[in-house]
């Protein structure tokens, strides 16, 4: 689909009015019965927002590899404006195209922007935002009642990893010489698990989220090269009126070990290590003076791993747009390390295959500012009748590598339960 010529302020204008009219759903069926309605439509996509959930499909305008950045050059506390006409799609990890394998090779950035777009609250409440076509068939979808679409029960297939146990250890132990010798303080290291997946794309994703319980932004995004599937706790932004906020999560210990994490020295130091790397990098947008963290090392339980979380915020310069905010902050350094550039250099060495879109941002830009972006962990992709999942941690001058491993197989156990190996 090919990209309009660049928006004006007038046609931006224009487009806002064409698009305020928001529409009460009555007796909705719910996000994932709405995906269900509209998956087999050009790409169709669910994002979390703010606390609630987006569903869209059928885009006006579809932009794919660098072109996002000026989809997203939006100022970052603009006149309010109703949610249609939002960009919603991923940003991949940088360098992923690098592999020549299919499930590393798809377009690593895709960003659409919707007429019409339905909003679940967590009461249950739905409106439809947008006018026209689209906007009917969605408000007419939204409350037609879809059966759960987990699907068959499939033969369990192990995944094959990228780096097996031995592997990954043996990569652990040269990061730790590495951090030794003070190339780095701190390297994200990941492996890729990947095998068939002979059901459809909606059905693993039911299945990955039932496995992974509660997570705060829940993906699927599909295009012609294949299908993102997340359930990711992690924010990677959110822009509101003119504030930045960005949520790292950086430490892990088994469920009912909360406790224990907080009190862990090594935890902790790769918390903090973090949260002063994203100081640094929202600095980059803020006015002087305005970096804080409100929130430091808060618990966070998910259903299978504790994790620590923090809160740094920026109020931003007035002349920085949302391209500028998430460029400062991507790819997260919760999945990358410290120093960002000399740790990107070594996952580039170290991890045999690339991330693919996995670990990059999966963004909702509004046409007044806002945003909010994930951080793509405990995420999918499907393409070709196969399925790869991501997972590890960061690594640092006190990682066990055996223990490195041990965590890294955890973070992937909503995969595993999915296809039915755990």
């Amino acid at each position: 689909m090919p990209r309009l010529p660049h928006r004006t302020l007038s046609a931006l204008a224009a487009r806002r009015r064409r698009a305020a009219a928001a529409h009460v759903v009555a007796r909705p069926s719910g996000p994932s019965a709405l995906l269900a309605q509209v998956v087999n439509r050009p790409y169709p996509v669910m994002a979390g927002f703010f606390g609630t959930i987006l569903v869209a499909a059928d885009p006006v305008e579809v932009v794919a590899g660098p072109g996002i950045w000026d989809a997203l050059a939006i100022p970052s506390d603009g006149a309010p404006a109703p949610l249609a006409d939002a960009w919603i799609g991923y940003v991949g990890y940088p360098g992923s195209e690098r592999s020549s394998i299919r499930s590393d090779a798809a377009s690593p950035s895709v960003i659409a922007r919707y007429d019409a777009i339905a909003q679940f609250f967590p009461d249950g409440q739905c409106l439809v935002w947008g006018r026209g076509t689209r906007a009917r068939v969605l408000i007419r979808l939204a409350a037609r009642y879809s059966a759960a679409h987990a699907g068959p029960d499939l033969a369990a297939v192990a995944p094959i990893s990228s780096l097996d146990a031995s592997a990954y250890a043996g990569r652990v132990a040269t990061i730790v010489d590495r951090i030794a010798a003070g190339d780095y303080s701190q390297v994200n290291l990941v492996q890729r698990l990947e095998t068939d997946w002979s059901g459809a794309p909606l059905a693993f994703a039911e299945r990955l989220w039932a496995a992974a319980g509660p997570a705060a932004h829940r993906t699927y995004a599909a295009g012609p090269e294949g299908v993102l599937v997340s359930a990711s706790p992690e924010r990677l932004l959110a822009i509101r009126d003119g504030l930045a906020t960005s949520s790292p999560i950086k430490g892990t210990a088994p469920v009912g070990s909360a406790l224990a994490l907080a009190a862990s020295e090594k935890d902790r130091s790769e918390h903090i290590m973090i949260v002063d790397l994203v100081r640094n990098d929202l600095g980059r947008v803020a006015i002087p003076g305005g970096v804080a963290v409100p929130r430091l090392m808060a618990p966070l339980r998910t259903g299978y791993v504790e994790h620590l979380v923090s809160d740094v915020t920026a109020r931003l310069r007035p002349d920085v747009t949302v391209a500028d905010v998430l460029r400062a902050v991507f790819p997260a350094g919760s999945i990358t390390g410290c120093p960002k550039l000399a740790a990107m250099s070594a996952i580039a060495e170290l991890e045999p295959v690339g991330r693919g879109p996995a670990f990059g941002s999966m963004v909702v830009a509004t046409t007044d500012g806002r945003c909010d972006a994930s951080v793509l962990i405990r995420t999918a992709w499907l393409a070709d009748g196969r399925v790869a999942y991501w997972s590890g941690g960061g690594v640092t001058w006190d990682s066990v590598p055996s223990d490195e491993y041990a965590e890294a197989m955890a973070k992937a156990r909503p995969f595993l339960e999915a296809l039915g190996c755990a």
